[in-house]
C-alpha cells in the first residue's frame, strides 16, 4: 500500500486511491488514517493534474513567457516535489530511526509530516497554471508581482521563482528588439507591427517599404511606464530602418561591422544588470542609457540637426501654409486647373480609364492634371524671387512635395474593414481643392525616416486639406469684389426718351441694391470669419506651437541677440540628438537639455506638436470640423449665385432683360443660400464659445505646454474676441 502512495504521490494513478478517498475494498482503515491518506491522496491529484497542465501550456500556448513559467513550475518546484518523494520513500526502505518505528511500523502522520506546506504549494500553482491559458505575458507577470505580496514566505518564494523567470524571458524579447531591431515572434510582445507602407527608394536596390510598429497598452507589464515603452519603441524602430537602409555603412564596405553592433556589449550589459523584480525607475534608466548610446554613436551622424530643422520649416511653410504666398499659388492654379477642365470638349463625358469623376459634376480628373497644379504652383513661386536669389527650401519643397489623386480602397476591403470616424481626421476636406479627393504627398526617405513617420505625414496631408480648404473658400469670397458693379446713374431724359421706361430703369436698380445689400453683407460676414480664423490659427496656434517647437530642437527664437543666436549655432553644429559637454561655460545647460535632445525626446516633442496642432486649429473636434465643412461648401454655394447674379446684372445694364421666371427662382436660392450661411455661421461661433467652456472646465484651455514664452499660446477666448459677433443678426 506505502508503494502505492508513493506512485500516486510521484504522478502515477494508484488502483486504490482516488480524489475521493479509498476504495471500498480495504473497509479496516480508521477514520484518522482515511483523512490522512485523502490528504496524501489530494497531493498526489494535484500534482497530476498541475504536472499535466504545465505539460499542455509549455507545448500550446502562444506566449513565450507563459512557456516559461509552466516550463519553471514543471523543472523546479514539481522536480523539487518528486524529489521529496523519493527522499520519504528512501528513508522507508532504508528503515530510518525517524520514519520507521517498530514491528517495522510507518505512522501516515509521519510520512504527512515530510510535505508539510507542499499542499498550499501545489494548489497555488495549480490555480496559477489554470488561470494562465486566458493570460497573455504582461497579465500573467503582473500577477506575479502580486503574488509575492501574499503573506506566506513559501509562496512568496515560490513566486519570486516564477517572477524571475517570467521576467527573464520578457527581457529576453525586449533584448531581441532594443539590440538588433527584430521584432520577436511572440504573440504577447507589447509592440506590434502595423501595414507596411511603400515609401519612395534612394536607389533602384531598396524595396521602398519600411514597417511600421505601435504599442499595444493592453500587453504592457505594469512596471512599464509609458515613456519606458516609448523609449523601446523608438530603439528598435531605429535600428530596424538603420538594418533595412543599409545603417550608418551606407557606401562603406559591407565587413565593416556599423557602429550600432559595435555597441552591442554595452547595451546588453545594461539589460543584464537588471535584477527581478523589475524596477519601474531602473529599467527607465537602462533604456535610456541605450537610447542616449545609439545616439551618440550613431544617429547623429545619419540625421544632423540642419537636416532636421530644414525638414520641419518645410513641412510648417507648406503643409501648414506658413508661406503665405503658396497657399495663393496652389489655390489660384487649382481654380485655374477647374476653370479649364471645363472649357475643354468633352468636358461632360464618362470616365476615362486613368481619370477620377468628380462628386459634383461628370467631368473627369487625371492624375497628371493634379500633379500638374503643384509643378505650376512652384513656377508662380519661382517667378516671385529675384534672379540672384535663391531660396533653399524651396527648392527643398519641389524636391519632396508631390500633389496626386486619393486612390480609393478597394471595395473588398472596404467591407471587410469599416474605417471609424476618428481614423481618418480632415478626409472629407480633400475634396474641395479641385473637386476631388487629393492628397499632398511627402518623399520620406533615408534618413529621415529616423525622425519622421507615415503616421506623420498622413496628419500633415490632413492639416493641409483643412488649411487650404479654408484659404480656398477665404480667395474665392475675397475675388467676389474685383467682380462688382454698381449700376450705372439714369442717362438725361431727352425729349423722345419714355419716361415710364426711365422709372422701371430706376425700380429695377433700387430692387437689385435691396437684394445685393442682404448677400454682400452676408458674404462680407463670411470672409470677415474666415480672415479672423486664418490669423488665429497661423499667428495664434501654428505660430505658437512651432515657436516651442523650434526652442526644443536648439534653434531658439528668431529675436534672440546676435551672440545667443550665434551660440545656438555652435551647439547645433556639435550635435542636435545630444550635447557632447566639452564646452565647460555651457555644461551645466547641457545636463538640463539632455532628456530633451536625444531623437525619441525630440520624435515625442514633434507628436505632441502635431496633437497641439489639431486640436487648435479644432480639427479633433468632431463637431466643429462638419459644420466648417457645411459652412465653406455652402459659402461656396454662395459665391458662386453672386457670380451668376453678377451676369445677369450686366444683362439687365445691357437691356437684355432674362426670364422673369429664372429671375425670381434665382434670387430666392440666394436668399435661401444667405440665410444657410448665416446660420452655420451662427453654430459655428456657438460651437467655438461650447469649446472655450469645455476646456475651461477640463483646465486644458491651452495649448501651450508651459514652457518658458509659451504661456498662453492658442486661447479659445482671443478669438472669439476678435470675432465679437454677438450683435449681429447671424439668423436675419
Amino acid at each position: 500500500m506505502l508503494h502505492e502512495l508513493f506512485l500516486l504521490l510521484s504522478g502515477h494513478p494508484s488502483p486504490i486511491l482516488t480524489p475521493s478517498g479509498l476504495l471500498p475494498s480495504f473497509p479496516l482503515v480508521s477514520p484518522s488514517e482515511r483523512a490522512l491518506l485523502s490528504s496524501l491522496s489530494s497531493l498526489g491529484h494535484l500534482h497530476i493534474s498541475l504536472r499535466n497542465a504545465c505539460s499542455t501550456i509549455t507545448t500550446t500556448h502562444p506566449s513565450t513567457i507563459a512557456r516559461a513559467v509552466a516550463s519553471g513550475i514543471s523543472t523546479s518546484h514539481l522536480h523539487a516535489f518528486r524529489a521529496r518523494i523519493l527522499s520519504v520513500e528512501q528513508q522507508v526502505l532504508s528503515r530510518s530511526a525517524g520514519m520507521v518505528g517498530g514491528y517495522d511500523i510507518v505512522s501516515l502522520a509521519k510520512i504527512m509530516s515530510e510535505f508539510e506546506g507542499w499542499e498550499r504549494i501545489l494548489s497555488y500553482l495549480h490555480s496559477l497554471a489554470s488561470a494562465m491559458g486566458e493570460m497573455s505575458g504582461g497579465q500573467l507577470i503582473n500577477r506575479l508581482r502580486t503574488d509575492i505580496h501574499t503573506g506566506f514566505p513559501t509562496l512568496e518564494a515560490v513566486s519570486q521563482h516564477l517572477l524571475k523567470v517570467a521576467e527573464t524571458a520578457w527581457l529576453r524579447e525586449v533584448s531581441t528588439w532594443v539590440l538588433y531591431g527584430r521584432l520577436p515572434s511572440s504573440e504577447d510582445f507589447f509592440i506590434t507591427e502595423s501595414e507596411s507602407v511603400v515609401l519612395n527608394p534612394v536607389n533602384e536596390d531598396e524595396t521602398g517599404v519600411l514597417k511600421e510598429y505601435t504599442i499595444a497598452k493592453s500587453r504592457l507589464p505594469s512596471f512599464v511606464t509609458p515613456d519606458t515603452a516609448s523609449s523601446i519603441l523608438f530603439i528598435g524602430r531605429a535600428l530596424s530602418v538603420i538594418r533595412l537602409r543599409g545603417g550608418a555603412n551606407t557606401g562603406i564596405a559591407s565587413d565593416t561591422i556599423s557602429p550600432e553592433m559595435t555597441l552591442l556589449p554595452v547595451h546588453l550589459s545594461h539589460l543584464q544588470s537588471l535584477q527581478s523584480p523589475l524596477s519601474p525607475q531602473k529599467l527607465l534608466t537602462a533604456v535610456s542609457e541605450i537610447r542616449l548610446s545609439l545616439s551618440k554613436h550613431t544617429l547623429q551622424k545619419l540625421l544632423p540637426a540642419s537636416k532636421i530643422i530644414d525638414v520641419v520649416h518645410v513641412l510648417r511653410e507648406f503643409f501648414l501654409l506658413g508661406r503665405g504666398e503658396f497657399a495663393g499659388a496652389i489655390v489660384e492654379q487649382a481654380s485655374e486647373q477647374v476653370r479649364n477642365r471645363w472649357r475643354r470638349p468633352g468636358a461632360s463625358g464618362g470616365m476615362g480609364a486613368s481619370g477620377v469623376k468628380s462628386s459634383s459634376s461628370s467631368a473627369v480628373v487625371k492624375e497628371g492634371e493634379v500633379s500638374s497644379i503643384l509643378t505650376r504652383t512652384w513656377g508662380v513661386l519661382s517667378s516671385l524671387q529675384g534672379e540672384e536669389t535663391t531660396d533653399e527650401r524651396l527648392d527643398t519643397a519641389r524636391d519632396l512635395l508631390y500633389l496626386s489623386l486619393v486612390k480609393p480602397p478597394p471595395a473588398a476591403s472596404v467591407a471587410s474593414t469599416p474605417v471609424h470616424p476618428k481614423a481618418k481626421l480632415g478626409e472629407s476636406f480633400k475634396d474641395l481643392l479641385v473637386g476631388v479627393p487629393v492628397t499632398l504627398n511627402f518623399h520620406l526617405s533615408w534618413p529621415l525616416e529616423l525622425f519622421l513617420q507615415p503616421a506623420d505625414l498622413e496628419t500633415y496631408d490632413a492639416i493641409f486639406a483643412y488649411l487650404i480648404s479654408v484659404r480656398h473658400t477665404l480667395i474665392r469670397l475675397q475675388t467676389l469684389w474685383r467682380g462688382r458693379r454698381y449700376p450705372p446713374a439714369p442717362l438725361a431724359f431727352s425729349k423722345s426718351e419714355n419716361r415710364a421706361v426711365a422709372k422701371a430703369r430706376r425700380e429695377v436698380i433700387k430692387k437689385r441694391e435691396g437684394i445685393e445689400r442682404a448677400v454682400w453683407a452676408t458674404a462680407g460676414l463670411s470672409v470677415f470669419f474666415l480672415e479672423t480664423l486664418v490669423g488665429y490659427w497661423q499667428g495664434e496656434v501654428v505660430g505658437g506651437a512651432f515657436g516651442e517647437l523650434m526652442e526644443i530642437l536648439g534653434q531658439g527664437l528668431e529675436e534672440a541677440p546676435e551672440e545667443e543666436q550665434q551660440r545656438q549655432q555652435e551647439d547645433e553644429d556639435g550635435d542636435l540628438w545630444m550635447a557632447d559637454g566639452e564646452d565647460q561655460d555651457v555644461r551645466n545647460v547641457e545636463e538640463k537639455t539632455k532628456e530633451q535632445q536625444d531623437p525619441e525626446s525630440l520624435m515625442r516633442e514633434h507628436h505632441l506638436y502635431l496633437s497641439r496642432l489639431k486640436r487648435g486649429l479644432f480639427l479633433a473636434d468632431h463637431q466643429f470640423a462638419p459644420l466648417l465643412k457645411k459652412f465653406l461648401t455652402s459659402s461656396e454655394a454662395l459665391a458662386s449665385r453672386i457670380e451668376r447674379m453678377g451676369r445677369r446684372n450686366r444683362l439687365t445694364d445691357l437691356n437684355i432683360t432674362p426670364d422673369t421666371s429664372t429671375n425670381d427662382r434665382e434670387v430666392a436660392e440666394c436668399m435661401a443660400s444667405c440665410r444657410l450661411v448665416r446660420n452655420l455661421l451662427g453654430m459655428l461661433i456657438e460651437r467655438l464659445q461650447r469649446i472655450d467652456e469645455e476646456r475651461d472646465i477640463g483646465g486644458g484651455e491651452l495649448l501651450s505646454s508651459g514652457r518658458k514664452g509659451g504661456g498662453g499660446v492658442g486661447k479659445i477666448d482671443r478669438l472669439l474676441m476678435r470675432l465679437d459677433l454677438a450683435n449681429l443678426r447671424l439668423g436675419d
